[in-house]
């Protein structure tokens, strides 16, 4: 997993491919997408970031590439959600959050559109 700076104390996070490619769910893209460390850079710094999972990087690649086209969404599936998930970690504390209040509206105002 990999890491680029943006605004004030902000990253945008992606997996590096056996290809030498980044999977990422960009907002800037509406979604999953596949692009060269240049094009998910954009001439910013990219840091690594620390595994703290055991998950097979081929598993997790796999998982991520089937993922390509999936929609963005700010609270519920932006990038920290989607490299989350292509590595089977667990939630956050704020995704929990976003995913309760986001079901509690469903049930207020009935269910919005997903994927």
């Amino acid at each position: 997993m990999v890491a680029i700076p943006f605004g004030i104390g902000l990253s945008h996070y992606g997996l590096v491919t056996s290809r030498g490619t980044v999977i990422s769910n960009s907002s800037k893209h509406g979604g999953v997408v596949e692009q060269s460390l240049a094009e998910f850079s954009n001439g910013r710094r990219i840091r690594l970031c620390e595994s703290t999972d055991a998950l097979d990087a081929v598993v997790a690649e796999s998982r991520a590439r089937r993922a390509k086209g999936a929609s963005y969404s700010l609270t519920e599936a932006n990038c920290a959600h989607f490299t989350r998930w292509s590595r089977r970690q667990r939630p956050t504390k704020v995704q929990i959050a976003a995913a309760t209040v986001s079901a509690f509206a469903d049930m207020l105002f009935g269910p919005k559109r997903r994927y």
